[in-house]
């Protein structure tokens, strides 16, 4: 699963050295398959590695985070100052658009995820937070491009 996230990571956004895994656990593999590809990671997740790094990052990548995130808002306006100009935000997350179907969507049953994304909800946050989609697989994974807003 994470070398078929890489390989989409490294055809979609070039140009990436740093990489911050955001939400790692307490088992970061998907920093060391990353280091493993070239990259520079560093990792922070709340519970297991507090310390939230200092600088920017040319990807932060997050796998089955955004599901369990209560301030929403919040932490995509600091996840927004993590990432360098043009840079990349890469989430993994189960996407559900099918409102029909939500009863029988499994991903629900966790009570530990409280906040569900699809196409429309992501759309919409690029929008809100100075993004663009450049991929999107309507299933798990999607990777925005941060917008560089010129100031008069």
């Amino acid at each position: 699963m994470f070398l078929e996230k890489i390989a989409i990571v490294h055809k979609y956004c070039p140009g990436v050295n740093s990489v911050l895994d955001f939400g790692c656990g307490p088992s970061p593999v998907l920093a060391e398959l990353l280091k493993r590809e070239g990259f520079s990671c560093d990792v922070y997740d709340p519970f297991f590695f507090p310390t939230i790094p200092e600088g920017s990052y040319d990807l932060v990548i997050s796998t089955e985070v955004f599901e369990h995130l209560r301030e929403i808002k919040a932490e995509l306006q600091r996840i927004r100052t993590m990432i360098k100009p043009k840079g990349y935000l890469a989430v993994m997350t189960s996407q559900h658009d099918v409102v029909s179907d939500f009863e029988n969507w499994w991903y629900k049953n966790d009570p530990t995820h409280i906040c569900f994304l699809g196409a429309r909800t992501f759309e919409w946050l690029a929008n809100e937070f100075g993004f663009d989609i450049i991929y999107q697989d309507n299933k798990n994974f999607i990777i925005l491009n941060k917008k560089v807003f010129n100031v008069k």
